[in-house]
């Protein structure tokens, strides 16, 4: 079957090769496909109608996604994401409020390995042993390896670190969402930190959820910073109406150069002195 593949926008893991397209049509496109993949990652998205019409008289159009809670199959390789990232298993046990993949993807599901240093799973240390084993051993040919799915530091055990010292590591990925993680992420830090630098260990750090203040995110931000990680903010979009501070609190938070400046005291760059703390407001906004 030949099937085009279309993205609303353009990302970095938007696949690259041959019937992989971003938006409308090319205007001088004259291809028949058996089926027109239309795939929404974001919900900003969903409005896909004057795209599918237009693809149209070059297949049969089908529109899915993560956005339209599509809880994914088998892994295709450079199907609907880049090549060289590889997902080893759908799904998460975990029950955070506020994310998707429980209630779209459900509990973990093992599936067949394919090759890749990019590993994007949602939860691989909640794998079976014997499944993780494997994706070792298939990191083992691959360089510059990111798992930038993220790993649960409450899952983080000393057999995966042995594990982790024998690949050619780019970034190891984990998370400090909630202040109720900072036991396990210190602990994963004390363990991790013996082995890698700040410049391979990597935090993703969610701000804004609930009734979050901003100094509570940045103290966050900064104690990623101070266990030894490099932090990435990851606004919650959800939900709430944000000021001009939290855009800034996460641009900051998220360039490497200007997070580098703000922690070697450049007053110039840091954020951490606002006027207006109570700035998040419970506004609604749709999803």
């Amino acid at each position: 079957m030949k099937i085009a593949r279309v993205f609303p926008r353009k990302t970095k893991m938007t696949p690259t090769n041959p019937d992989a397209y971003i938006g409308m049509p090319p205007g001088l496109l004259d291809i028949k496909y058996d089926e027109v993949h239309i795939s929404c990652t974001f919900s900003r998205d969903i409005d896909v109608g004057m795209l599918a019409r237009n693809w149209e008289k070059h297949g049969t159009v089908r529109i899915g996604g993560p956005a339209f809670g599509d809880p994914g199959g088998e892994f295709v390789p450079g199907r609907y994401i880049k090549e060289g990232v590889t997902i080893t298993s759908r799904g998460c046990p975990r029950k955070c409020p506020w994310c998707y993949v429980p209630d779209r993807e459900g509990k973990i599901r093992e599936l067949e390995i394919h090759a890749g240093n990019n590993v994007q799973d949602n939860n691989l240390l909640a794998c079976s042993k014997k499944h993780i084993k494997k994706v070792f051993e298939m990191l083992r040919s691959q360089r510059a390896i990111d798992f930038s799915g993220g790993l649960d530091c409450r899952l983080l055990r000393d057999w995966h670190i042995e594990e982790l010292r024998s690949l050619k590591i780019h970034q190891i990925w984990l998370a400090y969402d909630n202040e109720r993680y900072l036991p396990a992420v210190k602990k994963a830090a004390e363990k991790l930190t013996k082995y890698f630098k700040r410049d391979k260990l990597r935090c993703y750090c969610l701000i804004g959820y609930g009734d979050e203040k901003i100094t509570t995110a940045e103290t966050r931000l900064r104690t990623a910073w101070e266990l030894g990680f490099l932090p990435f903010a990851m606004r919650y979009d959800g939900r709430f109406y944000y000021t001009k501070d939290w855009y800034d609190l996460t641009r900051n938070w998220c360039r490497q150069a200007i997070t580098r400046g703000i922690m070697k005291g450049n007053k110039e760059q840091s954020v951490g002195l606002f006027t207006n703390h109570d700035s998040l407001t419970t506004k609604q906004e749709a999803v």
